[in-house]
């Protein structure tokens, strides 16, 4: 009996002390990134919220092989020319330099897509995952549209697409009527 109570004690704090460090790990992670997505808003007009929530899904967090290894936070698949002596095998996603050059660069493919043009001032990042989910960006569309859009709500993600900076200046994108 003694010996059933202490398993059912460690293995509730496991599965709660993972979850609270995945919670921290993520809070993290966008802290550590979240300038780089509100420059990146300013220069492309793609609401951080968008920026930050494909990066925490398709890198979990920075967890993921290709984030630490790859820098590539977004998933974006390329030439790689140095996975043989980094993992071990091929792999056909895209190496960079770092994780800037990562976030960077999804911002160049979005704002090539045919959709672009017409969402470019749109600060609902809902209306953007819609429209990338349409684009082909994902594999398992419907799944990663949902963990995606629920990634931006769980961290209150679309705050930052307000987010005031010490000069007072608004990060927000432009808003035009719909």
């Amino acid at each position: 009996m003694l010996i059933n109570r202490t398993s059912l004690i460690i293995a509730l704090f496991l599965c709660f002390g993972s979850t609270a460090f995945r919670g921290t790990n993520t809070a993290n992670y966008i802290e550590k990134h979240k300038t780089l997505a509100i420059e990146l808003m300013r220069e492309f007009s793609i609401p951080a919220s968008l920026i930050l929530g494909v990066a925490v899904v398709e890198s979990g967090a920075g967890t993921s092989v290709l984030s630490r290894k790859f820098h590539n936070h977004f998933g974006i698949v390329g030439k790689n020319f140095n996975a043989m002596s980094k993992l071990g095998r091929r792999s056909h996603y895209k190496e960079y330099e770092s994780y800037e050059d990562s976030y960077r660069h999804f911002c160049e493919v979005v704002s090539r897509k045919k959709f672009y043009p017409s969402l470019r001032t749109n600060p609902d990042p809902a209306d953007w995952i819609s429209a990338l989910q349409k684009s082909g960006y994902a594999v398992a569309a419907s799944t990663w549209s949902n963990r995606v859009n629920q990634a931006i709500k769980k961290h209150n993600l679309t705050e930052i697409d307000f987010f005031l900076d010490p000069l007072n200046e608004i990060a927000q994108l432009e808003v035009t009527p719909k």
